[in-house]
C-alpha cells in the first residue's frame, strides 16, 4: 500500500495527514504503522473535504494544521505555496458537531500561527477521587480529559481514569491525563481504536480543557500560555455568570516533510 502524506508539527504534536483513500475500517491498523514509520504522535485521514482522526476523536492541533494545509497546498497535496497576512479557513473535522473557523497568520517569514475557536466541552466536572485526589473531568465530543494538578504520574492513573469515565458514562474511547504544575503541562493521550498510549509533545484540546476548568473554578475570563514538551500553546476561555461561553486556542504550525509512504 502506498500512501501520500504530509507531516505537520503544531507545537511538537507531530501529526501525519494521510491524503490517499483509506477504508475507515482500517484506520486503526494503518495509523499504528504510519506512526511507527514516521515517528508521529498521531494520524489523521483527509477525504471528501473533511479530516478524521485515527480514533474518531477531536483534535485541536490537527484541526489547526488541517486548516493551514487547506490554505497552502498545491493540487498534488504535497507541495505548499505561501501567503502573508491573515485569512480565515473553515474546516470539518471528527469530534466537532459543526464546521470550525481557523484564523491563519503569517508574519512574512513563512512562519505561521493558527488560532481556532474550539467546540465547548459537554461538561466540566470537578471531583474528589480517593486515589487521584482533586481532579476535573472536561469532556469534549470525542475525547475526555482529566486534569490532575501538582501530581506525579502513577502507573495506575490510566486504569483509574478509565473507571471514572465508565462510571460517569463519559467518552472513554479516547482520553487524556493532564498533569499540570504551575504553567507546565504534560499531556498523555490514550486511544482505544489504535491501542496507543502517547505522552504528547503538546495537546490542544488538553490546553483548552485546563483553561476551561480554571476559568470556571475562578469564575472569570482567562488567557494562559502552557509550556509543554514540544512548545507552548495559548488558550483563552470566556466565562459569563458562571457559564463557559467561548474557548480559543493559538499556536504555531509547520510542515517539516511530505512524500509517499509504503506500508
Amino acid at each position: 500500500m502506498e500512501l501520500s502524506y504530509i507531516l505537520a508539527d503544531p507545537s511538537g504534536n507531530t501529526t501525519a495527514f494521510i491524503l490517499s483513500p483509506v477504508d475507515p475500517a482500517d484506520y486503526g491498523s494503518v495509523a499504528r504503522k504510519v506512526m511507527e514509520q514516521l515517528n508521529a504522535e498521531q494520524v489523521a485521514f483527509v477525504h471528501d473535504g473533511r479530516m478524521d482522526m485515527m480514533g474518531g476523536e477531536f483534535c485541536g492541533n490537527a484541526s489547526r494544521s488541517y486548516a493551514l494545509w487547506l490554505a497552502l497546498h498545491e493540487p498534488d497535496g504535497l507541495s505548499l505555496r505561501h501567503f502573508y497576512g491573515t485569512r480565515e479557513q473553515t474546516v470539518t473535522v471528527s469530534g466537532a458537531p459543526h464546521p470550525l473557523t481557523v484564523t491563519l497568520r503569517c508574519d512574512g517569514t513563512n512562519r505561521y500561527h493558527a488560532s481556532i475557536t474550539m467546540p465547548l466541552p459537554n461538561r466540566v466536572l470537578p471531583m474528589e477521587e480517593p486515589f487521584l485526589g482533586p481532579c476535573t473531568l472536561v469532556e469534549y465530543p470525542g475525547i475526555s480529559h482529566v486534569l490532575l494538578e501538582n501530581r506525579e504520574p502513577h502507573a495506575d492513573d490510566p486504569a483509574t481514569v478509565r473507571e471514572i469515565l465508565e462510571t460517569l458514562d463519559a467518552e472513554d474511547g479516547c482520553f487524556g491525563l493532564l498533569y499540570l504544575e504551575d504553567n507546565t503541562l504534560r499531556p498523555r493521550v490514550l486511544v482505544r481504536d489504535t491501542c496507543t498510549d502517547v505522552w504528547e509533545s503538546s495537546c490542544a484540546s488538553g490546553t483548552c480543557a485546563v483553561a476551561a476548568a480554571l476559568s470556571l473554578q475562578q469564575n472569570t475570563p482567562l488567557e494562559l500560555e502552557l509550556f509543554q514538551p514540544g512548545g507552548s500553546l495559548t488558550a483563552s476561555a470566556i466565562v459569563e455568570d458562571g457559564k463557559l461561553i467561548a474557548l480559543m486556542l493559538d499556536g504555531p504550525v509547520t510542515f517539516p516533510q511530505s512524500g509517499i509512504l509504503t506500508l
